[in-house]
């Protein structure tokens, strides 16, 4: 009897764990101030490694990898031409017989929600991006067909076409990234996955939750209950999008990135240090905007208004030449957002801000050869 007792005592002290939490915990105990390098984008890669670690303000689950939301400020703010641009640089190898590629040599797991993904665009940034770094002699045709094809190999595309199928999606994900006869990236890690539009289905669940729930009891529910129930649904779906996403990140340790587009208006606000900051509310749910560790709003460089009092013949010469090579320069922004800025740490408050510089952000050229960050 004695035995036994001591035998569930000592049970209950057990901790049990899985190879995953066992083989994380070994290597954050052997290299615990290693940073890890997220992307070749020194700029970017920086950011990251700034909010790698930070903590969830809802539920104070600690991230290990970073969540990078782009925003758009306005239609075709280069949001989606970053996302290919990363996407780009996690899919390419870091070296290819002679060419210096500078890629991570990743797989990366897209969801494209709102089917406008293009992977001839990729394509053209794929190779934008080799050209940049090599002189023309050294890659060939060949060459750069045998990098491109095999980079978008490692690309893993899923389009779902409704929430309730993204989710399911996701809840398969880890099967499906584990089963080395599912894919042929079983000897890559995988680099990202990327949401792009992550509100493509917000605004139609509001619609069909609130017709749902109107026709599930039409005598006692009103419009404003329906509402209400409709304002519901989407929080709980966020909330098993994240649960999914966080187990993700947890067994392989990756770094999640999401496009979205904005419905408030872009705003600055005074530090006390002087500086002015960006501020561009969210419209999804606190779930999500609590999970995000890091929001880059994206918009086009500001072009200078034409100067009053000028003349028709000045307008057609020369401040007409002058916006059209602003505008043919591609030139785009990405700021961080301040919007959830009371949430972050004291430290990472000041590493942003010293990132800040002189307020332009992480400036990117959008052509038609491809995406030039820097």
């Amino acid at each position: 009897m004695i035995a036994e007792s001591l035998g569930t005592n000592l049970l209950r002290e057990v901790r049990v764990e899985g190879l995953d939490e066992l083989l994380r915990s070994l290597r954050s105990k052997h290299e615990p101030q290693k940073p890890r390098i997220y992307t070749s984008e020194p700029a970017i890669g920086e950011l990251l490694n700034i909010f790698a670690g930070a903590r969830d303000r809802l539920s104070h689950h600690q991230h290990q990898t970073p969540v990078l939301e782009l925003v758009g400020s306005s239609p075709c703010s280069g949001k989606t031409q970053l996302l290919y641009y990363l996407i780009a640089r996690l899919l390419l190898p870091s070296t290819h017989e002679e060419l210096r590629i500078g890629g991570k040599n990743t797989a990366v797991i897209l969801f494209d929600l709102s089917n406008s993904f293009s992977l001839l665009r990729l394509r053209d940034i794929i190779l934008g991006s080799i050209r940049a770094h090599n002189p023309p002699s050294l890659a060939n045709k060949d060459t750069l067909n045998t990098i491109i094809h095999t980079s978008l190999t490692h690309l893993h595309i899923f389009r779902p076409q409704s929430s309730s199928s993204f989710l399911s999606t996701l809840q398969s994900l880890q099967n499906y990234i584990l089963n080395i006869h599912a894919h042929i990236s079983a000897n890559r890690p995988v680099g990202a996955i990327a949401l792009h539009s992550i509100d493509a289905f917000l605004h139609q669940d509001r619609l069909d939750d609130a017709d749902a729930a109107t026709l599930h009891s039409p005598t006692t529910n009103s419009p404003a209950a329906a509402a209400a129930a409709a304002n519901l649904q989407p929080y709980q779906r966020f909330r098993d999008l994240v649960s999914h996403l966080r187990t993700l990140q947890l067994t392989f340790s990756t770094p999640i990135i999401a496009t979205s587009s904005a419905l408030a208006s872009l705003s600055y606000q005074r530090l006390s240090d002087g500086h002015s900051v960006p501020l561009l509310p969210s419209h999804l749910p606190a779930v999500w905007r609590n999970y995000v560790s890091v929001r880059l709003i994206c918009q086009r460089e500001t072009i200078r208004k034409f100067q009053h009092g000028v003349s028709v013949q000045e307008v057609a010469g020369r401040e007409a030449a002058l916006r059209r090579e602003a505008v043919e320069k591609g030139r785009f922004v990405a700021m961080v957002d301040w919007s959830e800025s009371e949430g972050w740490r004291e430290d990472v408050r000041g590493r942003v801000g010293a990132m800040r510089g002189d307020g332009e952000g992480i400036g990117f050229r959008v052509l038609g050869e491809g995406v030039f960050v820097g």
